[in-house]
């Protein structure tokens, strides 16, 4: 009997992706510490959060509101930026899934004194399985402005600063499964040509700042991402203010730092032509990906 893919958005690039047997997280950022807590550069995860959002996802236990296995397999850590990875060894070691990302996102795991977590160093263009899914990181540019780029290179202690979380390596993932292909792309930039060999059902496109850049950039971005992987569904991710907690609806980064309106605006113009249903990703929203 064929399984169901389906992929839920949990805020900024967090998506769950399960077949019901096995079960893959992006990111898994949810302690979102205020602005006031940033700037105060003494910052720790929250477990109380991270607990209710992973019971939102149904994993870990009580208050499964998805249909998924119940608990988690993987952590896919796109770059090591606190708004990704953050919380991402946490969600591993509560939940019993494998770690994967970059030497960064280890030694953040290891600053947090989570050597026991169980850690998969990935590299462009290197597949490896979880249960049914063949995963495929695919090197990604970090949208422009990035404010703490360069590797990270000592374990992070906490509390931390926000700048100790430098981004490290930068990934999308190719998330392939029989019944049905995801693809996370969680930051808007890209290198062109290198999605030309891969295709996808489902894209959770980063929006993250598209809405300052010109309107050949943002449709140079649809093409490289959008069409070349021949995907006819989309939803845009990293377009919230994620400072704001989850237990709050979600809200778009504001002016000056992005115009998730132009964004949206653009890429409906873009889906129109193109026959791609585009929109938001939505906070807890579950999407059947049909292969």
């Amino acid at each position: 009997m064929a399984m169901t893919v389906t992929a839920t958005f949990a805020g900024v690039a967090n998506v769950l992706i399960t077949d019901g047997e096995t079960s893959i997280l992006i990111d898994g950022y949810f302690s979102r510490p205020s602005l006031l807590k940033v700037a105060s550069g003494r910052l720790r995860p929250d477990e109380r959060k991270i607990k209710y959002a992973l019971n939102h996802l149904g994993m870990n236990g009580a208050g499964q509101t998805q249909p998924t296995s119940g608990h988690l397999d993987a952590v896919l850590v796109s770059h090591s930026h606190i708004d990704h990875a953050f919380d991402s060894p946490i969600v591993a070691d509560l939940t019993g899934a494998k770690l994967y990302g970059s030497r960064s996102t280890r030694l953040i795991a290891l600053g947090y004194g989570l050597e026991r977590v169980p850690f998969h160093e990935i590299g462009h263009g290197e597949p490896f399985q979880v249960g049914a899914f063949s995963v495929t990181p695919i090197i990604a540019l970090h949208s422009d402005g990035d404010r703490f780029p360069g590797e990270i290179t000592e374990p992070v202690t906490l509390p931390a600063s926000v700048k100790d979380y430098r981004t490290g390596g930068c990934f999308s993932f190719h998330i392939a499964h029989p019944d049905g292909t995801v693809f996370v792309h969680p930051t808007a930039n890209y290198i062109s040509g290198i999605l030309r060999e891969y295709g996808a059902d489902l894209l959770y496109l980063g929006a993250g700042t598209a809405g300052t850049k010109s309107q050949s950039w943002i449709e140079a971005y649809w093409r490289e991402t959008v069409e070349t992987l021949g995907v006819k569904t989309v939803r845009a991710v990293h377009w919230d203010a994620f400072w704001r907690p989850l237990t709050k609806p979600l809200k778009p980064i504001p002016r000056p730092f992005d115009r998730v309106d132009i964004t949206m605006s653009e890429f409906g113009r873009l889906a129109e032509r193109d026959g791609v249903d585009v929109r938001l990703a939505g906070l807890w929203e579950r999407e059947t990906v049909l292969g």
